[in-house]
C-alpha cells in the first residue's frame, strides 16, 4: 500500500518522546503520521483529509487541548479524536462537553498500550458504532498548573481515625 492510500493520524503532544511512541504505534497499524507539539502547530495542520487526531489536553504547561479539538473539528466536523490526559474524567480541566464527538478518552500512563485500540473504537464509532454514555462528573478544586491539577484528580486513601490511634503523625 503506497503513503498517499494510507490514513492520516495528526498527533498533538509535547513531549516528543511520548510523541514518537505515539508515531510508532500509529504507523504499526496502517496510518500517516503528522505531529505538532503546540496549538499554534496542530491548528496550521488542519486538514481535510484528517483521519484522526490524538490531542494531549495540557501542551506546555497550558490547558490547550480542548482548544485544538475544537479548531480541528472547525475544519474536519465530526473528526475521530482520541484525549490523552492525566486528568480523570471527573476533573473539570478534563471537561470535553461541547467539543462534538466522536471522542474517546485515554488516562496517561497507560495510554501507551491502549492507543491502537482507542483509535480503532473511535473511528468505529465515526463511521456509525456506538458512542460511549457520559458518566457523572464531580466537582474537583482548580490549581495552577497541569500536574498540580492531575495530582488533584488523583485520590488517596486515608485510614480511619480509629486505626491510627497512639501512632505518631505523618
Amino acid at each position: 500500500m503506497n503513503a498517499e492510500a494510507l490514513p492520516l493520524a495528526l498527533v498533538v503532544e509535547d513531549e516528543a518522546l511520548i510523541a514518537l511512541a505515539m508515531e510508532d504505534q500509529l504507523l504499526d497499524a496502517g496510518f500517516q503520521v503528522a505531529w505538532a507539539s503546540t496549538e499554534a502547530e496542530a491548528v496550521l495542520m488542519a486538514r481535510d483529509d484528517l483521519a484522526v487526531a490524538i490531542v494531549n489536553l495540557c501542551l506546555a504547561g497550558d490547558l490547550a487541548g480542548q482548544r485544538v479539538i475544537a479548531s480541528l473539528r472547525r475544519r474536519v466536523p465530526y473528526l475521530p479524536v482520541v484525549v490523552v490526559t492525566g486528568y480523570s474524567a471527573a476533573a473539570p480541566e478534563a471537561d470535553l462537553r461541547g467539543l462534538g464527538g466522536p471522542t474517546v478518552r485515554l488516562h496517561k500512563p497507560e495510554h501507551h498500550s491502549q492507543l491502537a485500540a482507542a483509535v480503532r473504537d473511535v473511528i468505529y464509532q465515526a463511521n456509525g458504532g456506538p458512542m460511549p454514555q457520559p458518566k457523572e462528573r464531580r466537582w474537583t478544586p482548580r490549581h495552577s498548573s497541569c500536574s498540580e491539577r492531575a495530582k488533584a484528580a488523583e485520590v488517596t486513601p486515608i485510614s480511619p481515625p480509629s486505626s491510627r490511634l497512639g501512632q505518631p503523625l505523618s
